[in-house]
């Protein structure tokens, strides 16, 4: 067990019913079986309530990963144990911060920074259950990759990054706030280029992305890996003739970068020509209470329903109950929720985003970003046409079957066994 100062314990050891998984899973891991001792370094995560796409990539791939013989456990803040506890039953939660839990601050932003801070203080004493062979930063942000450089240093292990998507290639910076993640952004593509093992992208216009800041920051560009997305199939089933009770679901974290201002105004239209029709918004994130407010403005109250942060099951019962898919996102590095909406069996409607047309070459319903006129007229074409929509659905559903999270999780195993194997040679 380890503290930090005098807090509470600081780790929570892997669910007894694993116990007995996780001796096989050491006796597997020779010296040849070519497996590893995984920690994977998440400071970013706040609460207990928030769930983001990137837990929601790590949720598919890691069991696979426990399951090829790997031990994978998470530095992450104590508040966001609950989450995690329930995502990654098989693994320890190492804590970085016993302080900070921004449940009741989500709309806060300005908290975080201290307790951002804090977390990059404490790698340097947490007491780990063992060393580990490979330390993996969550994303390219400064509170994630310092600590994993430290953590990789003090355990002799390979230094490895995800990066789900660039920020200086999509927006402006917008705020303090968002200028300090901006900043942090160019800070660790140095010490990435420098340092990493290996650098992880999700789709072949991130790994490009990546590279150009690079290059803006004179460096000669790193080799990247690009491992993509996927879906766990047989938990998500096909729904298309299930009983419905949405006509639509946003669903992901709730915050402004991912469009959500924009549902008031598309479901005001859509209530016009639907008076009935109901929104569902699964999520949670600093910005829910705004946007609650501004559905209560429109006197929309009655036709949206807000579950906050649910489990995976819970989330794919509630997929099979909803019509359509709406991704209003600004900014995305693939669109979990996009893979998700097609593998229940609904259309999509999204705005266009280049990754989209990448990632789900035409299989998308794309409007141009911020027009709530156009989202409704879609939405509401969807609606009106049961027969396209059966149609549509069962193509995306198809389409998505090429994105297996089994396929995802052999790739970067993979390409963790190299980076390990190049951090020892290095070191002989």
């Amino acid at each position: 067990m380890v503290a930090h100062g005098r807090q509470p314990s600081g780790i929570l050891p892997a669910s007894p019913e694993f116990a007995t998984q996780r001796l096989v899973a050491s006796a597997f891991r020779t010296d040849d079986s070519g497996r590893v001792r995984i920690l994977v370094v998440y400071n970013s995560a706040l609460d207990g309530k928030s769930m983001s796409g990137v837990q929601r990539y790590f949720a598919g791939v890691v069991k696979h990963w426990i399951e090829q013989g790997c031990e994978v456990d998470f530095l992450v803040a104590k508040a966001a144990w609950p989450i995690f506890s329930t995502l990654f039953p098989r693994s320890r939660l190492i804590s970085s911060d016993n302080v900070f839990d921004a449940t009741k601050y989500l709309h806060q932003t300005w908290r975080f920074l201290p307790a951002f801070a804090w977390r990059m203080v404490t790698c340097h004493f947490t007491r780990l259950p063992h060393k580990y062979d490979l330390v993996l930063a969550c994303a390219q942000f400064v509170y994630e990759v310092y600590p994993t450089k430290v953590l990789a240093k003090r355990c002799g292990a390979a230094f490895t990054v995800r990066i789900h998507h660039v920020l200086a290639s999509q927006r402006a910076p917008q705020g303090v706030f968002d200028r300090m993640h901006f900043g942090s952004e160019r800070l660790t593509a140095k010490w990435m280029n420098q340092e990493a093992d290996a650098i992880i992208c999700g789709t072949q216009l991130i790994a490009r992305d990546y590279q150009s800041l690079e290059e803006s920051l004179g460096l000669t560009p790193s080799k990247t890996w690009v491992t993509g997305y996927g879906a766990d199939l047989d938990t998500v089933p096909l729904s298309v003739d299930s009983p419905k009770e949405f006509d639509a679901i946003l669903l992901g974290r709730l915050h402004e970068c991912k469009g959500i201002f924009d549902a008031p105004e598309i479901w005001k239209r859509v209530c016009e020509a639907r008076p009935e029709a109901k929104l569902l918004v699964v999520g949670e994130g600093p910005h829910r209470k705004e946007l609650q407010k501004r559905f209560e403005e429109l006197n929309l109250s009655t036709r949206v329903v807000f579950t906050g942060g649910v489990s995976d099951t819970e989330k794919n019962a509630l997929l099979a109950r909803c019509r359509v898919g709406l991704s209003l996102s600004r900014e995305e590095g693939w669109g979990l929720s996009v893979t998700e909406f097609l593998a229940s069996g609904m259309p999509v409607v999204a705005m266009e985003l280049p990754v989209f047309r990448d990632v789900f070459p035409g299989q998308l319903d794309f409007v141009p970003m911020g027009d709530t006129a156009s989202t409704a007229s879609r939405v509401l074409h969807w609606l009106g046409h049961p027969e396209l929509l059966r149609e549509r659905a069962l193509a995306g559903r198809a389409f998505v079957g090429r994105y297996d999270n089994r396929e995802v999780a052999k790739r970067e195993l993979e390409i963790f066994e190299k980076a390990v194997e190049r951090h020892r040679g290095r070191g002989q």
